[in-house]
């Protein structure tokens, strides 16, 4: 086992497949071995989440400013004198770069500015990942247009660029009936680390109150 990526202790984020949806739970690393590393089991709503032996996992963890995945398998598993299981590597960390399926439903704010304008105008963000935003707007904005955008609670005043990718009205919502996804274009990977880190710091958040 390659501990200069792995330490014990560290947080890291479990991910587990079934019937083509992911889920993704908080874990720790409790102990790491020659061949294998050993993790708490993962957790949902305060109960253990069911994992398989044989059953295949991938782990998330951040290390040295970047992003790492590392795909296993689960060989045991232990419930005493704290629920564990063992994972044997697949594949040695690897960087991931298709990270937009970390995704979280929040409310905040963002500055964003059309192409063409001087004006910022102020939204609120629906989702967030590492590849984009959906946020709320009272008009439409047409697919394929570029904007600049600020998230100030992640990034600062770092100003980044997105295209436009789909615009949808929500008839239920009586103000800023216009939502709008887009995707960030050429962001650098220490920007997008710092939203995935975000996200899963949320996540965890959220999991230990008992919210999905």
């Amino acid at each position: 086992m390659r501990d200069d990526f792995l330490e014990i202790g560290m947080r890291i984020t479990i991910e587990v497949q079934r019937e083509n949806v992911e889920h993704f739970f908080p874990s720790k690393i409790e102990d790491i071995k020659l061949d294998y590393v050993v993790l708490s089991m993962p957790m949902k709503k305060g109960r253990i989440f069911f994992v398989g032996i044989d059953e295949k996992i991938n782990i998330y963890f951040s290390k040295r400013g970047s992003f790492y995945c590392m795909e296993g398998i689960v060989r045991d598993k232990q419930y005493s004198p704290i629920p564990v299981i063992t994972m044997y590597p697949l594949s040695p960390p690897y960087k991931k770069q298709k990270r937009s399926y970390f995704r979280l439903k929040t409310s905040c704010t963002i500055h964003i500015k059309l192409k063409g304008s001087d004006d910022w105008l102020q939204a609120y963000t629906r989702d967030i990942s590492a590849g984009g935003i959906k946020f709320s707007h009272s008009a439409p904005i047409k697919k394929g247009s570029i904007i600049e955008v600020v998230i100030p609670d992640i990034l600062g005043e770092t100003i980044l660029k997105a295209a436009v990718v789909r615009t949808e009205k929500n008839n239920i919502r009586n103000v800023n009936v216009h939502d709008i996804a887009i995707k960030f274009v050429d962001i650098e990977e220490a920007m997008r680390d710092k939203i995935v880190k975000y996200i899963l710091t949320k996540q965890r958040e959220l999991r230990s109150k008992g919210v999905e």
